[in-house]
């Protein structure tokens, strides 16, 4: 099901520490399923061919409110301090809507 532009979403750059990025993928993948409620109802994370400790993800929330709420939420950003201590700077964060977007089964 494509992406509906009224979803608001983020892109996000981490860039881990030399050798620590296998981690950085596993930690980031694990906070997906916090059972959070108002948590992206579609992500994906992808690694940089060039740079194997390089993490871009790509969030999308139910709506507006949803996205709010994530990001107010005091518990998820206790839930970021190890991804943070994993980092090598300081990650890059966007706020983004989807134009277009398609999926194949």
């Amino acid at each position: 099901m494509p992406l509906n532009p009224s979803q608001p979403g983020t892109v996000l750059k981490f860039t881990a520490k030399p050798g620590k990025g296998d981690r950085l993928f596993q930690l980031t993948n694990d906070l997906h399923f916090t059972g959070d409620p108002d948590g992206p109802t579609d992500w994906v994370l992808c690694r940089d061919d060039e740079d194997p400790d390089t993490l871009w993800a790509f969030e999308f929330y139910k709506d507006d409110a949803s996205f709010e709420r994530h990001f107010a939420n005091p518990v998820i950003d206790a839930n970021h301090d190890e991804v943070i201590d994993l980092l090598a700077e300081q990650p890059m964060r966007v706020t983004v809507r989807p134009i277009f977007s398609g999926f194949s089964s």
